[in-house]
């Protein structure tokens, strides 16, 4: 099991022999790779050289109650990064302080021969999703766009990815700080996947790249609907973010660090479209090719635009454009 990549090596704690040969022989069959440790000896160097994905302890582990065994672990600079799943005789469920113990799951013992590995999945699944959510709106990051990217190429099935862009966004941070910033982005996505799974049902994917940048994909069939809507619900709403000063003119003066006067409109989307209907695309790599030449379009218009490849194999210039005011 040493070939197997180091996100599949578990590292298992606990006291009795027989489980430990019980639960490495299930862990193994299910693909994973076990390392056992005496928690007093642990070999650090060794689990640094080839790191695992989640630690496995059971309470007793050198005569630790669950409590002292997770709060160790914690507080463990190596260990303590890592998931912690606790396995825990079934009667003493229900006198642990579960909220304040700090472990990611627990195993009721005794536990089904098949219980253990299952769980294990869903908490290094959980963690995979915590791990690619953005922070400030919980959509999907990169890692779970480019696989649902690659997921509707390889259906071969007509699908729409859309790239947006909200306009002028640095402008505003600048002039009223990052927590009003921060609501807009929190607004945006709310608009961005109430109208997603409005107009798109399960159909729809809404992930956040970065900063001012989402993606959100649908069937052809709805996307401009849903830039529309977008369009119409995002500019309604918008200007309220700004002072009435600033709102009234419909544009933040500045000065930029050459002393020159520049000024910026209220926010807009740039929304790029990219399809499979009219042109074959096999890579991830070809919508960002694509998305990238349509949004320079998108920025080049005023207010919120959204712009779609109609033109098959032609260049994305030669894309027509559809603008929403």
């Amino acid at each position: 099991m040493s070939g197997l990549p180091p996100n599949r090596r578990i590292l298992l704690l606990h006291n009795d022999p027989s489980e430990i040969e019980r639960l490495t022989a299930g862990l193994c069959r299910s693909g994973f790779s076990v390392v056992t440790a005496d928690a007093n000896r642990l070999a650090m160097h060794e689990l640094v050289h080839d790191p695992p994905c989640l630690v496995l302890a059971a309470e007793g582990t050198n005569g630790r109650s669950a409590d002292t065994l997770a709060r160790e672990l914690r507080a463990d600079p190596f260990l303590g990064r890592l998931p912690l799943i606790i396995l825990v005789r079934d009667i003493r469920i229900n006198d642990l302080d579960w909220a304040t113990l700090g472990v990611d799951d627990y195993i009721a013992v005794p536990y089904r021969p098949d219980e253990v590995p299952q769980r294990v999945r869903l908490c290094l699944s959980r963690l995979e999703r915590s791990l690619d959510a953005n922070p400030l709106t919980r959509l999907p990051g990169n890692s779970t766009i480019l696989h649902e990217t690659t997921a509707r190429i390889d259906s071969r099935a007509p699908f729409a990815l859309a790239y947006l862009d909200i306009d002028n966004f640095k402008s505003f941070n600048d002039r009223y700080g990052y927590a009003r910033g921060d609501e807009v982005l929190v607004v945006t996505c709310r608009i961005l996947t109430t109208v997603v799974s409005e107009l798109a049902g399960t159909d729809g994917f809404v992930g956040h790249v970065g900063g001012d940048d989402f993606v959100f994909m649908s069937t052809p069939c709805v996307i401009e609907a849903i830039c529309r809507t977008l369009i119409k619900r995002f500019d309604l709403v918008i200007p309220d973010f700004y002072d009435p000063e600033d709102r009234q003119k419909g544009h933040i003066d500045s000065i930029d660090r050459r002393g020159n006067h520049e000024r910026f409109p209220v926010m807009s989307l740039s929304i790029a479209v990219v399809t499979n209907e009219h042109r074959t695309i096999s890579h991830p790599g070809d919508v960002s090719k694509t998305a990238s030449a349509l949004k320079k379009i998108a920025k080049s218009r005023p207010g919120s635009v959204y712009v779609t490849d109609h033109r098959g194999t032609e260049a994305p210039e030669s894309a027509s454009e559809i603008s929403t005011i």
